[in-house]
């Protein structure tokens, strides 16, 4: 199916403990944008950190794996 320019979504109910509520109520406002809008971008910050610090790990356990021909190939 092509894009049609509209991103899909889904609903959910999310249950914030009422500190973490009131922050992101509280950067929402800061930034000028809804409470969903905020937590969609905290939420996608969140996932792309992690995917990165993933990568990380994934490229020291190759680079500890290879430090040999790593070294032979610098030469």
């Amino acid at each position: 199916m092509p894009f049609s320019g509209i991103m899909p979504h889904m609903n959910m109910h999310l249950r914030l403990p009422d500190d973490v509520h009131t922050r992101l109520k509280a950067a929402a406002e800061e930034d000028g944008n809804s409470v969903n809008s905020e937590a969609v971008t905290a939420i996608s910050d969140y996932l792309a950190r992690r995917q990165t610090a993933r990568a990380r790990e994934v490229a020291a356990r190759i680079a500890e794996r290879d430090a040999e021909l790593l070294a032979r190939l610098a030469e």
